[in-house]
């Protein structure tokens, strides 16, 4: 397994801990109802840190908006966006009715099986355009993962009734249990929205914001492969130079770059997708959108969070909405600024957010173009486990012996199982 690889899964993994255990500072909060806490972390995490950035240091996203591709692209990743908006809303209903610990579970658990298996059947953006099928190799082993991370899920949810029989007492005042757990399980197969948001638009966006600049590096990929030489008529001889094209290079101080045989290509200046165009003028290769004979990518991990400021803002917009409409209701906008300390908390968990946006969405790129599948498993299995962590040291399993809690810890012991088999799939 190389670095790169490593490194991809590793900040999948972090992020995905991060947010499952991102919910901990509710658990301090005195003053704050929901729709406080709420409304706070979702304006810092998905509108004020992603907007901040992509107005600061990409203003050319708003030229690149007249593109009609990206348009589409953005369709497409709001409507999924806006389904997660939905869960994300349930899910914080959830955390109130049967615990932080079991809505990740079964939340993260559901949304893993969308979320992994979308991409490796209607292929994603970028890079992801190019994963797997379902049944090959690295697919069943994908499928492998999944299975163990369900296996985790059913655990958790017997962990969470017998937890539920045990504290009865403590658990009636938060409502139906039965209730809470049917609103999970929607909430599970909607959250997948976030992630295959970033997957369907995160090429779109990033190929057309993304500047290339002199004394940088970038990531060429030349196609090689059979179907698009046999769409496009490619000529052997032309098959045969460019083959050795594929990998990174150093964009010279003059601004451009040398390829073996074709010679020095200025593109400093350029967007990513500009630049994969001229390449593939000077390569006399077809560039047509979704069939690119080049692509190219640069190494700007901030250029992930314009990705989630335009393709996550119908769920942003719906998460602000809700809990602005219950302080309007309630008159209680005015206990945002009656304590200071629960404000902070609030803070604390926004800016938890942006971190889980930011580490997986680069973890999954450097995964290549299994990153969507495998990272977005990874991330969920995490988010699970980081869930299970804060649950028992807020106290939710305090009191509760037995099968219980054999149950749960064997949950997360498959949710680590699974993590690394989906790791492994990359090697195939």
């Amino acid at each position: 397994m190389g670095l790169e690889t490593v490194i991809g899964v590793l900040l999948v993994a972090v992020g995905g801990l991060i947010m499952g255990a991102g919910a901990w500072p509710m658990k301090l909060m005195r003053t704050f109802q929901f729709e406080h806490w709420w409304f706070l972390f979702i304006l810092i995490g998905f509108v004020l840190g992603p907007w901040t950035v992509t107005l600061v240091v990409f203003p050319q996203v708003f030229e690149a908006l007249r593109d009609p591709v990206l348009q589409g692209a953005l369709v497409k990743a709001n409507v999924l966006a806006l389904c997660w908006g939905v869960a994300n809303i349930l899910c914080g209903l959830c955390y109130v009715r049967i615990g932080i610990a079991l809505t990740q579970a079964i939340l993260s658990g559901l949304g893993a099986s969308v979320v992994v298996l979308t991409p490796m059947v209607f292929k994603a953006s970028g890079q992801f355009k190019d994963a797997p099928d379902v049944m090959s190799r690295s697919g069943a082993i994908v499928l492998l993962g999944v299975g163990v991370m369900l296996v985790a899920v059913v655990l958790a949810a017997l962990a969470g009734f017998g937890r539920d029989r045990v504290l009865k007492k403590l658990q009636s005042t938060s409502g139906s249990f039965l209730v809470g757990l049917i609103m999970t399980i929607v909430a599970g197969f909607t959250s997948a929205g976030l992630w295959l948001a970033f997957d369907y638009c995160q090429g779109p966006i990033r190929s057309r914001i993304c500047i290339v600049e002199a004394g940088t590096k970038i990531t060429l990929t030349v196609a090689d492969d059979e179907k698009v030489d046999a769409k496009h008529a490619i000529a052997a001889e032309r098959k045969n130079s460019r083959k050795s094209l594929t990998g990174d290079y150093a964009v010279g101080e003059n601004g451009a770059i040398e390829l073996p045989g074709a010679g020095s290509v200025n593109i400093a200046g350029l967007t990513a997708k500009s630049a994969a165009d001229r390449i593939a003028g000077v390569l006399k290769l077809p560039q047509p959108e979704g069939d690119e004979g080049v692509k190219l990518t640069t190494p700007s991990s901030l250029s992930i969070l314009p990705v989630w400021a335009l393709g996550a803002f119908s769920g942003a917009l719906l998460n602000l909405l809700y809990p602005a409409y219950f302080m309007t209701r309630r008159r209680s906008w005015g206990t945002l600024l009656t304590n200071w300390k629960e404000f902070g908390l609030a803070a604390i968990m926004g800016f938890q957010t942006l971190l889980a946006l930011v580490l997986p969405g680069k973890g999954m790129l450097l995964l290549g173009a299994l990153g969507a599948a495998i990272g977005g498993g990874i991330q969920q299995a995490m988010q699970m486990a980081g869930g299970q962590g804060t649950g028992f040291i807020s106290g939710e399993w305090r009191g509760v012996r037995g099968k219980p809690r054999l149950q749960i810890y064997a949950s997360i012991a498959l949710l680590i199982l699974a993590s690394i088999i989906m790791a492994i799939a990359k090697r195939f």
